[in-house]
């Protein structure tokens, strides 16, 4: 017997030796293959070009393509807008501004948001009005949307201040529009509306 069991262990030994090259054998396949797969998926992904960004509903969405290279910039004129006497009785208050791509790099402008549920703001891409922005929080928030604006190419800021949000209120007005973007000098671009409301 003690003959059996010393030559047991030795097979025993061989048994589990052979399991672990077995084991290396099939990570190092593994891991081959996985190198392998990577490396066909790089090629793929070098020859076809970046991809496409994602969908686009807002305005301009139909002549828009893959961004293109260089630097954006965006510019709002005016920057600040004196509203002056504000009328309650005359109802809601319109102004537009240009918004301007300054830059060599296609501008992306993702959202827009005001300090305020009284005043709301819209982009106008080549004649398509994009969806209302408003105070975060308050209603429903646009999804989905975004402009793109080529270098040299201008939209319009489209604001707009309802009086009777804060019911019978007097005196100054101090509003300010966001808009989001990818100019590297400045990702949140502020528009400052101002004026004195009355009745």
């Amino acid at each position: 017997m003690l003959l059996m069991s010393r030559n047991r262990r030795p097979a025993g030994k061989s048994q589990k030796a052979g399991r672990r090259g077995g084991r290396k054998s099939l990570l190092l396949i593994a891991a081959v293959s996985f190198l392998a797969l990577a490396g066909i998926f790089a090629v793929v992904a070098l020859r076809t070009g970046p991809s496409p960004t994602r969908a686009q509903s807002g305005p301009g969405a139909a002549d828009r393509g893959a961004p293109s290279g260089g630097r954006p910039a965006l510019s709002v004129a005016p920057s600040s807008y004196d509203l002056g006497q504000i009328s309650q009785a005359r109802g809601i208050v319109t102004v537009e501004m240009a918004v301007t791509n300054t830059g060599d790099g296609d501008l992306e402008i993702s959202e827009m948001e005001t300090t305020c549920g009284c005043t709301r703001a819209s982009l106008i891409v080549d004649g398509k009005t994009g969806p209302w922005y408003g105070m975060r929080g308050h209603g429903d928030w646009p999804t989905g949307w975004s402009a793109r604006l080529r270098p040299g190419q201008r939209a319009a800021l489209r604001v707009q201040y309802d009086p009777d949000a804060h019911g019978i209120y007097r005196g100054p007005v101090d509003r300010t529009v966001f808009i989001y973007s990818n100019d590297p000098q400045q990702t949140r671009a502020a528009v400052r509306l101002i004026g004195t409301q009355g009745p």
